[in-house]
């Protein structure tokens, strides 16, 4: 763990200088506490994109108060956890931040950062990249099928399969955005040409 709280001289420039340490692959830190700080919008901008190929820090603690930091700053830590813009980009996002402040304030958080923090906290890797795809790609009345159609057909029953797995939500319950059974039926009826033999002409 690192401790730079009440570090108040420093200024952008010396964060921008910081941040080889939260891009360097090889960093073995977990926990960063930037506590009283005075960090707002244009400070967490510029860090919470350094976080995205960050697979080892855990806890990042941005201010006791998170006073000067608004919607635009939390925004750019939810587009980190989870980057909507496609399912691979979803696939890559950083799926081992836990924290970003003390437990007493986290209700200063916006909703949404909180739940990826939380899904990011209560599961391994995969499994919360695996929700956080489902939730963003495939739940609703409308699933984006297209990566599917283009898919190699070797690698098209992997992930079929990793697809229909049950997920647990918060209470330890299947869901029916969890629900793996009820997502690949709707998969399933999206793409009725993989039943189709030889181009669906089918041998008598």
């Amino acid at each position: 763990s690192l401790d730079l709280s009440s570090n108040h001289e420093i200024t952008i420039a010396g964060w921008e200088a910081f941040s080889a340490v939260l891009q360097n692959p090889n960093s073995a830190l977990e926990e960063l506490s930037l506590n009283d700080n005075g960090l707002n919008d244009a400070i967490v901008i510029s860090l919470a994109p350094l976080l995205t190929n960050n697979d080892k820090l855990k806890e990042l603690l941005l201010d006791y108060y998170c006073s000067n930091i608004t919607v635009n700053g939390w925004t750019a830590f939810s587009r980190v956890l989870c980057n909507t813009s496609s399912i691979m980009d979803t696939f890559r996002s950083n799926h081992t931040l836990q924290k970003l402040c003390e437990e007493y304030y986290r209700d200063r958080l916006p909703e949404d950062l909180t739940s990826l923090l939380r899904l990011n906290r209560e599961n391994g890797k995969s499994q919360s990249a695996r929700l956080k795809i489902i939730k963003t790609h495939f739940s609703g009345s409308k699933i984006n099928l297209q990566p599917f159609v283009a898919m190699e057909l070797q690698v098209l029953p992997h992930a079929i399969a990793w697809m229909g797995r049950d997920g647990i939500d918060d209470n330890d319950e299947i869901t029916t955005e969890t629900n793996g059974r009820s997502l690949l039926y709707q998969f399933l009826r999206g793409i009725p040409s993989l039943f189709e033999i030889n181009g669906g002409n089918r041998e008598p």
